[in-house]
């Protein structure tokens, strides 16, 4: 049994996601954080966006942290610092959400799909001759960096769903890396409450590139622009959320370890969970080969569950390729997605745990 969340919810689905239950605990303090920017008249780029990008990068142990308006343009413009010349081919893993190859593709290069090991994270032994590679540490699981290193091309980390993961040599994520890009999406452990990213570096040069390109290639409207850059900014609300988020991401993250253990235990399905110092478990991903019936025992109990990715990169026209993706083809074929917000209570997570039996 658990031992925390004990109160009464009325609510006939156990949802995915909860950021409604998580804004009734941060409401005020965001309010009051954000009324001080707007009492300024400074919708972005206010000191908030500054204590952010502070925050963050001690937080990861970075030189340079520049916010963007999402995570997809964190990783475009990632890609655009390197200057690789025009349609230079990316690995990127097959299984991921699109959004990580789009990135690629819209700074002007091609996406190469890579296959995955059963952690989902990219087989640096599978990755071809290419100019560089954007890694995703997927689900809050980590890749084999050792061997990523050993491929000397620069890499980027796609860390939108490890934000809290800390490997067993006490390496975060978002440490890994040239530059390492995070999320504030709904969906992630800590939400914006509208959208944003960041990206991280120790290069000062890549960092300068990631700040023209960030703002329509300036570094201030006055100036000449150095490259076609983005519009790219979080607002003063968006940063406040993210700071006071973080001031939980401890405790939320060790909630959600905790219902991940109780559910692992319970349930007859493997979940791919690697062994780290600390886990994000954005995600709680189990696998079956009959999932179809799993998935319908966990709804007719009103729990709601999803398959992350229906289509993965190689599914996508305009990324397709001839290599083998056995790997990804068995995982997207077996994997499904069960609710893991630290917000659930005591006796959702037990329902959740009966469904996995």
């Amino acid at each position: 049994m658990l031992n925390n969340f004990k109160q009464s919810r009325d609510q006939s689905e156990i949802k995915l996601f909860q950021t409604d239950r998580v804004w009734s605990v941060i409401r005020q303090q965001v309010f009051d954080l954000v009324d001080q920017a707007h009492a300024r008249g400074q919708a972005q780029n206010s000191h908030l966006t500054h204590e952010l990008e502070s925050a963050l990068a001690k937080h990861f142990n970075r030189a340079y942290c520049i916010t963007t308006a999402c995570a997809t343009d964190a990783l475009d413009i990632a890609v655009q610092s390197l200057q690789l010349e025009p349609n230079s081919k990316i690995a990127v893993p097959n299984y991921t959400f699109t959004a990580t190859a789009h990135a690629i593709a819209r700074s002007g290069n091609r996406p190469v799909a890579v296959d995955v090991l059963d952690n989902y994270c990219i087989n640096a032994a599978a990755v071809p001759e290419t100019k560089a590679i954007v890694s995703v540490d997927l689900f809050g699981n980590m890749c084999d960096y050792q061997a990523l290193y050993s491929k000397n091309i620069p890499l980027i980390v796609d860390a939108a769903q490890s934000l809290e993961s800390v490997g067993l040599d006490g390496v975060a994520s978002a440490n890994h890396g040239l530059l390492s890009c995070i999320s504030f999406s709904p969906s992630k452990t800590i939400s914006s409450w509208g959208s944003g990213g960041a990206v991280l570096t120790d290069n000062a040069e890549l960092a300068q590139r990631c700040r023209l390109l960030r703002l329509h290639g300036k570094q201030a409207n006055k100036n000449m622009a150095m490259a076609p850059g983005l519009n790219s900014m979080m607002s003063s609300f968006e940063c406040a959320a993210v700071l006071v988020g973080l001031e939980y991401s401890k405790k939320w993250q060790a909630r959600r370890q905790q219902i991940a253990d109780f559910l692992r235990r319970e349930s007859a399905h493997t979940a791919a969970v690697d062994n780290l110092v600390q886990h994000t478990l954005s995600k709680l991903v189990f696998q079956s080969n009959n999932r179809s019936a799993v998935v319908n025992r966990l709804n007719q109990l009103n729990v709601e569950t999803a398959v992350h990715y229906n289509l993965l990169i190689n599914d996508e026209h305009i990324y397709r390729n001839d290599q083998d993706f056995l790997n990804s083809i068995k995982l997207q074929s077996t994997s499904f997605t069960v609710p893991n917000q630290h917000t659930l209570t005591d006796n959702e997570v037990e329902i959740i745990a009966k469904g996995l039996k």
